[in-house]
């Protein structure tokens, strides 16, 4: 878009403000087990009412998505809204308290089921607007009129359209979104954009969309298998009438883009920058606003030492500390984690205690699983429920999965893909698993079998050992694998699990099996059984 020179009397500005994925806040990796990263929250929040005194009629805030789920104090309140059927959360008091105008769900605002999702945002300070999920029965939006409009002192009409990613159900347990249909988001912005525009008089068309962008937005070439997850540069390309494109979901720094004359930004993740689109405005002789131009900027977020956690969240802090702290188990053996890298290529403790606490939970003899976050610290001596949020922050449940010989051997050719050599001939993480953003769940580690993966080897020839119970696994025989729900829903990779029969389903998420297998014991004596090896390389350290 090219600006302008206007006079006072007939041009404007107007500016939005996005944050995306804050995750309840949570904190950084050195303080993970902390309840959630309030000095952050207030350095935000004092940037964004600072930005709305200036700017007054002239600004709106839109909050894109994942903030209900990620950190102990978003996770914990979220569970006790869905048990409770009632209850303030934590995060919806801070959208109240930093003036958000509206709310875009995201895919893990869907991880505590549909009752826990409609309890929130029916007590919602702003509107959740999401055009593209819908009720299957008559495919009208979810939570209601999918968009807003604001209209600025000078005049200006302002449309806000939401939109979530579709790949929703690929990822979620069934029963989460019982009812629900997930359109594609292009096909939902085609249907409503063009309604803003002509039927609502809007001058600017804002879509805030909990999705990312597919392709490179400068060159246009494809970064990603073509799915429904993110259709960010199709909405660009494939919409006409949208200004600005707000996106999130990929934990990503995008700012000063546009694709197709669609301004484009994304505020990264946790809270650490907030996202804020300029549009320059000329009023035509007949009234109308026109954009004339747009950019995009993130503005770093830096907390402040000397921050005071604000009134409204001390007591839900003193609740959820209580919990953290509760003792549940003691470990005789060193279950502490220094180098999650190493951690992957020569097997740890913590990751066969939990593959054990899986089969145990579903009665089967072969589990895997995969070190969650590139900071888990493992456990120590005693262990809490912070150990295990530190370790395990996202709220899965328990799947088995029959899978035959063929299929194991197809997850764990996927699973040595994480893996490539440097030019010293070093075990690395695959760039494709760090941009853009780290990857590390989709690495499975297993138990219960026996297995070698030579990263030296090509993709898809990498596993050159594969037993069960000393003999060789054969491709049609069939065994019993306990996993996550994710995993077990194909994601990352993993499409050979779509094909496996499910043999059974667990509604208790596995933090809370971890925990009950701790209190099942006074202490717990890991003795470790090397079971596989990584090899062709040596460990970048």
């Amino acid at each position: 878009m090219k600006v302008l020179q206007m006079t006072s009397s007939n041009s404007a500005t107007f500016t939005i403000l996005t944050t995306s994925d804050i995750h309840g806040f949570r904190c950084p990796p050195d303080r993970s087990p902390s309840l959630c990263d309030w000095k952050r929250m207030c350095a935000l929040t004092s940037l964004i009412l600072d930005k709305k005194r200036q700017h007054g009629s002239s600004l709106l805030w839109i909050d894109n998505g994942d903030l209900y789920q990620g950190s102990p104090i978003s996770d914990y309140f979220m569970k006790q809204i869905r048990d409770r059927k009632t209850g303030t959360h934590p995060m919806t008091q801070w959208l109240a308290a930093a003036g958000c105008d509206a709310f875009v769900p995201g895919n893990h605002e869907f991880n505590f089921g549909r009752g826990a999702i409609q309890l929130v945002s029916a007590g919602a300070p702003c509107p959740w607007l999401s055009a593209n999920i819908v009720v299957r029965e008559t495919l009208e939006p979810f939570f209601g009129k999918p968009y807003r409009i604001w209209t600025s002192k000078a005049g200006i009409r302002v449309a806000v359209l939401g939109l979530t990613t579709a790949y929703i159900p690929h990822w979620e347990l069934p029963g989460h979104i019982e009812g629900l249909a997930f359109l594609p988001a292009v096909e939902a912005a085609r249907k409503w954009v063009p309604y803003l525009r002509e039927k609502q008089g809007a001058d600017i068309v804002i879509v805030s969309y909990h999705g990312g962008l597919e392709s490179d937005p400068a060159t246009g070439e494809s970064t990603e298998p073509c799915t429904v997850e993110n259709e960010g540069c199709r909405l660009c390309t494939e919409v006409n009438g949208i200004d600005v494109l707000l996106t999130g979901h990929q934990h990503r720094r995008i700012e000063g883009q546009a694709i197709n004359g669609t301004a484009i930004v994304q505020p990264s993740v946790y809270g650490s920058y907030l996202g804020e689109a300029q549009l320059m405005l000329a009023r035509s002789d007949d009234g109308r606003w026109t954009v004339q131009g747009a950019y995009t900027r993130l503005i770093p977020v830096t907390a402040a030492d000397d921050s005071e956690a604000p009134e409204w969240l001390k007591p839900h802090m003193e609740e959820l500390n209580q919990w953290m702290d509760r003792p549940l188990g003691h470990m005789a053996t060193n279950m502490l984690i220094a180098n999650a890298h190493e951690a992957r290529i020569s097997k740890h403790p913590f990751i066969q205690w939990l593959n054990e606490v899986q089969m145990n939970a579903a009665g089967t003899s072969v589990a895997l699983t995969a070190l969650m976050d590139n900071h888990a610290p493992g456990f120590g001596s005693m262990v809490t429920m912070r150990d295990i949020a530190a370790n395990y922050p996202y709220p899965n449940t328990l799947t088995v999965l029959k899978l035959n010989g063929h299929q194991v051997k197809l997850a764990l050719e996927e699973t040595a893909k994480y893996f490539a050599l440097d030019d010293k001939g070093q075990i690395i993480v695959h760039p494709a698993y760090l941009s853009p953003k780290p990857q590390p769940f989709h690495y499975d580690m297993w138990e219960g079998i026996e297995y070698t993966l030579d990263i030296s080897r090509p993709p898809g020839e990498r596993v050159t050992r594969l037993l069960f119970d000393g003999a060789p696994l054969t491709t049609d025989q069939v065994l019993e694998v306990a996993m996550n729900h994710y995993r077990a829903s194909g994601s990352g990779g993993y499409a050979m699990m779509l094909e496996a029969p499910i043999a059974r389903q667990y509604s208790v998420e596995i933090t809370d099996l971890m925990a009950e297998a701790l209190l099942s014991k006074d202490v717990w004596h890991v003795e470790l059984h090397v079971n596989w090896h990584v090899t062709g390389g040596s460990i970048s350290r």
